[in-house]
């Protein structure tokens, strides 16, 4: 039997592409599968150059590596080639070419494999690995790529490139209130609305959460920066429907110009540092990035290394402000103030680190140590009957399980849980999670106060009051300051202080600091008061445990303070 007569049967009966091509690039022969591949009949295929089939971008290299072929620099060469499928698709084919053998016009022998499938799962699996699933945007890693690529352009360009890091405002409201499906719809739009207000070659990505980053390749200017930026917050904040309720979505920006031999992590890290200080300075606003927010963001780093280090060394302490009977001054309750004795620095109040504290996610384990060493403060001094109350950060009610922190401090030192109390805002009584709302009740369970903290600076102070185990609640000095002034100061005054007779709770009055104000709030009926007219917060070792001090009756008891 002949060659060739063994040849076709295999030729044609091949469930892989297979093509005959001349010199020239003709399709001398082609197989039912390749036939199929590209949507044409066996015969009408027998007219065609594989050009003729073959997408425009692929070509050039296809038709070099046949050249390299003829003159032997490549035994046979194996290639991913776009053919062009009949209905207008590109079809990705795995082509191996070999050389013919024998004489005649035939010049290559081709395999052909259909490896469209295997091509779309890749793309996919990359696609995944560069693009956010949520929105179809850019993610961290092909923003890099990108914003790399751009500052290497800029190398031989006269103009910029802009780097813009937006963080949505208050978008765990959304989230909290409405759902985490609205949450992503409100996602979804604003990345449409950034990506309509840029320029078709600037990348829009979205780095997770709220947060998302603009390249802005070829920027004439830093003004020029700030105008495209300027348009891009106007679109964000156009009124938007969500669940039923109208969104005006607002974004904090940061906005840094590339410098020489910046690196793409450093110039992302300069927006990103930009846009903390908008957030900082009101949010919905816009800050350019300067060589002081950098010095400002060294110094808040260098504090929290120091903070960590502290609270694992021991140089946070705990000073107690009394809280006194107004008529009186009697001292019936303590409010525990956490300060850092600085080895260099000195003692440092709250103010000068409890933000970077709450930045970093050190504020859980502060608040352990405050509350353990409340409770030992009064286990330590049994001539001291009264209460001491703890400053709580949202942080650690619900998801850091504040009521097992408390229930192993208690456990330890064997107080009465009617002894500590725990001072928390009313952002904190108003947290919708589940987990909040039992850490809530559980404290309640074993017997500690909860008492809202400068009452009447925050929003739905009456729902706070009466939708939570509230025991207490302390008036926020800005309205102490107002005493006497015959108006809202002193109506606000009195209305709070029978507010908390009636619902039978404690109440203090804070920030009392004259004689004057003492007087005025004794006339507006509260029992209770907190100040510097009754002393500064000191040392365990300064205070006077040894004169008279009594538990405060429910309907007097003191109630916490923000230290």
């Amino acid at each position: 039997m002949a060659e060739t007569d063994l040849f076709r049967p295999a030729f044609d009966g091949s469930p892989i592409g297979m093509v005959v091509l001349g010199a020239d690039g003709a399709l001398i022969d082609v197989n039912g599968a390749f036939a199929r591949i590209v949507g044409r009949s066996v015969a009408a295929l027998r007219t065609y150059h594989l050009r003729d089939l073959t997408h425009p971008d692929d070509i050039p290299r296809d038709e070099e590596l046949r050249w390299q072929l003829d003159n032997g620099e490549l035994p046979y060469f194996q290639a991913q080639t776009r053919l062009l499928h009949r209905n207008g698709d590109a079809v990705w084919t795995r082509m191996t070419v070999s050389p013919a053998e024998g004489e005649g016009e035939a010049r290559y022998l081709v395999h052909v494999e259909d490896i469209t499938e295997i091509r779309r799962a890749k793309d996919l699996l990359e696609r995944r690995a560069l693009y956010d699933h949520l929105t179809g945007l850019a993610n961290r890693t092909l923003l890099l790529e990108r914003l790399e690529a751009a500052l290497e352009a800029r190398r031989t360009d006269a103009h910029t490139v802009a780097c813009i890091f937006l963080d949505v405002d208050h978008f765990k409201v959304v989230n909290d209130s409405l759902g985490h499906e609205a949450g992503d719809t409100l996602l979804q739009e604003i990345a449409r609305r950034i990506k309509g207000a840029v320029r078709p070659g600037d990348t829009v990505a979205r780095l997770g959460g709220d947060e998302f980053v603009v390249i802005l390749e070829s920027v004439a200017t830093q003004a020029a920066a700030e105008a495209f930026l300027t348009v891009i917050a106007s679109d964000v904040q156009i009124p938007f429907n969500v669940s039923g309720h109208e969104v005006v979505p607002t974004v904090s920006a940061g906005l840094a110009l590339a410098e020489p031999d910046l690196t793409a992590e450093s110039l992302l890290r300069n927006a990103d540092t930009a846009m903390y200080a908008a957030k900082q300075r009101g949010r919905a606003r816009v800050e350019v990035f300067t060589s002081e927010l950098r010095s400002h963001a060294l110094n808040k780093l260098s504090i929290e290394s120091e903070l960590r280090a502290a609270i694992r060394e021991g140089e946070l302490v705990v000073h107690y402000q009394p809280i006194v009977r107004l008529d009186t001054g009697e001292v019936v309750a303590y409010e525990a103030l956490v300060r850092w004795q600085h080895p260099n620095r000195g003692l440092l109040l709250p103010d000068e680190f409890i933000e970077v504290c709450e930045e970093a996610n050190l504020v859980v384990p502060l608040g352990a140590f405050v509350i353990t060493e409340a409770c030992e403060f009064i286990a330590a001094h049994p001539e001291f009957t009264g209460r001491v109350f703890v400053n709580v950060s949202t942080r650690q009610i619900g998801s850091a399980d504040l009521t097992r922190v408390v229930t192993h401090a208690l456990d330890t030192t064997g107080i009465d849980p009617h002894r500590l109390g725990l001072e928390i805002t009313e952002s904190g009584m108003l947290i919708a999670t589940q987990a909040a709302k039992s850490d809530l009740d559980g404290l309640t369970a074993l017997g500690v106060d909860l008492i809202i903290d400068d009452f009447g600076t925050g929003y739905s102070a009456l729902s706070s009051v009466l939708l939570n185990p509230v025991s207490g609640l302390k008036l926020a000095r800005e309205f102490t300051l107002r005493l006497g002034d015959r108006g809202t100061g002193d109506r606000i005054s009195t209305t709070v202080a029978t507010l908390t007779r009636s619902l039978a709770m404690s109440g203090v009055i804070e920030g009392v600091e004259s004689e004057a104000q003492r007087a005025i709030a004794l006339e507006h009926g509260w029992t209770l008061g907190q100040g510097f007219l009754f002393g500064h917060a000191k040392p365990v070792h300064e205070l006077d445990l040894r004169g008279p001090s009594s538990m405060a009756d429910p309907h007097e008891g003191p109630v916490p303070s923000a230290g």
